[in-house]
């Protein structure tokens, strides 16, 4: 009985130190995101200011997918397509009337780590307004579409500001 007792504890004493030993040998995890999308800010036309949007829908043209559905936003996040220059967007702000917008832009790949593998990084070189509903203006600020971090309290700089 104390034989078994003592087997049964050493026993559990080698499945922690390999189980140990197994996360520590292992390569580090990516911290570091290797996706990237545009940042849009919203402001008001007549003061320049943030403007919070009541409610906000964004949407891919060509695409089912609901990036954004959302009550009191000031900006959003809007991935581009790594597999070609041009995407678009239906923009529903506090109104029922939609706006699409089509961001033209240019690919480069580049290398992250071994472990966070390889980013499609982009430069917006065009932003048109197909429609001209509630959208009055927008404004490129920074062409360079990088990584993004989707963690809280993280800021990303902004590419694109639309004005209502």
């Amino acid at each position: 009985m104390i034989r078994s007792a003592l087997i049964a504890k050493t026993l559990m004493w080698c499945v922690m130190l390999s189980f140990i030993w197994t996360i520590f040998s292992c390569e580090e995890f990516c911290e570091e995101s290797n996706r990237t999308a545009v940042v849009v800010n919203f402001y008001d036309i007549s003061t320049g200011a943030a403007k919070t949007m009541t409610k906000m829908s964004i949407k891919g043209v060509d695409n089912d997918s609901m990036l954004y559905r959302k009550v009191n936003i000031t900006g959003a996040l809007c991935p581009l397509n790594p597999t070609v220059d041009v995407t678009g967007y239906v923009i529903t702000n506090d109104s029922i009337i939609a706006d699409t917008i089509i961001i033209s832009y240019t690919r480069h790949n580049g290398f992250i780590s071994s472990e966070c593998g390889c980013v499609t990084y982009s430069d917006i070189t065009d932003v048109k307004l197909t429609t001209n509903h509630s959208i009055k203006e927008i404004k490129i600020t920074n062409p360079s579409v990088t990584t993004v971090s989707y963690r809280a309290n993280v800021i990303n700089a902004e590419n694109i500001g639309i004005y209502y």
